[in-house]
């Protein structure tokens, strides 16, 4: 089974309208200095620039192409800096917190503290929260609980939650270090539409409690390392403008209005990725029953994948995919994408599945058990490969029932 014409459409399709580069365009206004964004308006005449985040490339090159800025850093993941740049550019690193996180933290808050600026210009995007790291905590303490957290089958914001308490730059804390007003424009990849939760929050002011990140912490076995956390800043030094430039709702809202008989079902998705898989089968099966014609059904988020033992190359959308596969009986297609072009550890940006697609119950449950789902779907020829897309607003889910 190999990839047709209408796979690939699809996929440029999505990717296409979660290009930050294209979103700046329609939002954000450039002229003598000035930057309008919805109607706001902020002058500046020694602008710092800082970008975080797997859009930070993109983000960037759109104001350089704009106006003139010498000053400012960007943090990007390794290996994925082939855009150059007439700023500093620091490779750090994702999904784990390492020095280079460390490294990144220092850097900016250096900046902030010592330049001369009179805005700083805040762009941040999915990945933050790894790239970029500042804490009083040893680095090997916050690398144990960090992996933890990414494991635990947490929510992102249950995660970020945790992450801000643990921080001396997140929810909120890099506003503290900054001596001029703040303009902040977000690329989210969190489903739900909580700025405050993308890169953990760095320039936003965090509602969320201590007692709250105990809670969590508690709830999957860390209350050891409770005595690390501590309350993030409940106002700000500074003002700080806070904008959403791109999501996955307007993704999903731009692939309604371009395929027929779509509807949006949910732009939040959570909870575990087999088991949204299985769901997802369910309901193409009952709606092939039910309604007659063809339907489109779309979806995105973040599901999670709980990983306690060994696992293989593997991702959340290729176990959507195998819990799909093992369920689906109705005549119905899966396109499970994500938007950053790589899927868990894999090389993958999702896969594609339809009810003609046999794969043994066996075989499902083996590659679950072990989480290594794309060593069984590349044998299929169904996986999806796009590289490193420079964006990143989560997941994309279309499912097609019927004709």
């Amino acid at each position: 089974m190999f990839l047709d014409s209408k796979v690939k459409e699809i996929v440029k399709r999505i990717l296409d309208y979660s290009d930050s580069y294209k979103a700046l365009s329609s939002k954000v206004r450039i002229s003598n200095g000035e930057i309008n964004v919805e109607g706001h308006s902020f002058r500046t005449q020694k602008p710092l620039l800082v970008a975080v985040g797997k859009s930070a490339l993109k983000v960037t090159r759109f104001f350089l192409d704009k106006m003139k800025i010498e000053n400012g850093i960007v943090i990007t993941p390794k290996g994925h800096t082939n855009v150059k740049l007439p700023l500093e550019v620091l490779e750090s690193s994702h999904p784990d917190i390492t020095e280079s996180s460390y490294e990144a933290g220092k850097k900016v808050i250096n900046l902030l503290l010592k330049e001369d600026y009179d805005l700083l210009i805040f762009l941040i995007s999915g990945g933050a929260s790894a790239l970029m790291e500042y804490s009083d905590i040893s680095l090997n303490y916050l690398k144990e609980i960090n992996k933890a957290l990414v494991t635990s089958g947490l929510s992102i914001e249950e995660i970020n939650i945790v992450r801000k308490h643990l921080s001396l730059i997140k929810g909120g804390w890099l506003a503290q270090y900054s001596k001029s007003p703040i303009l902040t424009l977000v690329v989210s990849d969190v489903p739900g539409g909580d700025l405050s939760s993308v890169g953990s929050g760095p320039t936003i002011l965090d509602f969320s409690t201590k007692e709250e990140a105990e809670r969590i912490m508690k709830d999957i076995g860390l209350e050891k390392y409770a005595g690390f956390l501590k309350e993030t800043p409940k106002t700000l030094k500074v003002k700080s403008y806070i904008f959403k430039i791109l999501d996955i709702e307007t993704v999903l809202t731009r692939l309604k209005s371009d395929i027929e008989n779509s509807e949006i079902l949910s732009s939040e998705v959570r909870g575990d990725a087999y088991s949204f898989g299985v769901q997802l089968a369910g309901i193409a099966n009952t709606q092939f029953r039910v309604s007659k014609g063809r339907k489109v059904l779309l979806f995105g988020g973040e599901p999670d994948v709980k990983i306690t033992g060994k696992y293989g190359k593997g991702g959340r959308n290729g176990e959507v995919c195998l819990g799909f596969l093992k369920y689906i009986k109705a005549n119905a297609r899966l396109y499970a994408i994500a938007t950053d072009g790589i899927d868990g550890n894999s090389e993958y940006a999702g896969c594609y599945m339809n009810n003609e697609l046999k794969i043994s119950s066996v075989d499902i449950h083996n590659a679950l058990i072990n989480h290594s789902s794309y060593e069984l779907l590349e044998k299929y020829g169904v996986t999806i490969k796009t590289g490193f897309t420079g964006d990143n607003v989560n997941n994309v889910y279309i499912l097609e029932i019927g004709e």
